[in-house]
């Protein structure tokens, strides 16, 4: 029988980054201090630093994970509605969120790029790699819906999925900003009518 070093890890360590990317995700990085992350995750400062070593180190798992997460939804909410009503389902996702808690926490890709732009080299890197990602992601939904017959439009899917991934973005924004609803319905039909 092989021994090992030290003694086991008394925590798992997906639901100890869930909860993190959580907390992340709530109050932003900047406001988020290793006094804040500890009770949250439920682990002792030394377990910390030798299973994630810093703030910044922790954030990047979180980033990753929040990838991960994005892109197995979405995948499977593709293959039970198709890559159109999947994007569409992003809308309808942050309108029901508005209704069910009066609030709507966002990407956590864009919230943090606003907090870690020209301040951290490394995360600002990786948002801007991560965010990339999810573009490509979208171009390449947008691309099946257009061999589907389920998008309409001619313009390369390129340019669709930037204009509603902005949209979507600027959706967030708006209502984070007290928008009427008005408003907000109005941005809603121009997401759909993007994806046309």
């Amino acid at each position: 029988m092989q021994k090992t070093r030290g003694r086991p890890k008394a925590f798992d360590e997906n639901e100890v980054l869930a909860a993190a990317m959580n907390h992340f995700w709530e109050h932003g990085y900047e406001s988020t201090s290793l006094d804040n992350l500890l009770p949250v995750m439920g682990i002792k400062k030394s377990s910390f630093y030798h299973s994630f070593g810093s703030k910044e180190k922790l954030f990047s798992r979180c980033l990753l994970m929040y990838r991960e997460s994005v892109l197995t939804q979405l995948q499977s909410l593709k293959v039970e509605i198709g890559p159109k009503k999947t994007l569409l389902m992003l809308t309808e996702m942050t309108i029901q969120e508005l209704k069910e808690t009066g609030k709507v926490k966002g990407c956590l890709l864009a919230n943090s790029s606003k907090e870690c732009y020209n301040k951290y080299t490394d995360l600002s890197e990786q948002i801007q790699s991560e965010f990339n990602f999810m573009h490509e992601m979208f171009i390449a939904f947008v691309s099946e819906g257009q061999s589907l017959g389920e998008i309409h439009s001619k313009r390369p899917a390129k340019v669709i999925s930037g204009r509603y991934l902005n949209s979507l973005n600027g959706l967030i924004t708006t209502i984070q900003a007290g928008a009427s609803e008005e408003l907000i319905d109005d941005i809603v039909e121009s997401l759909k009518e993007i994806l046309e």
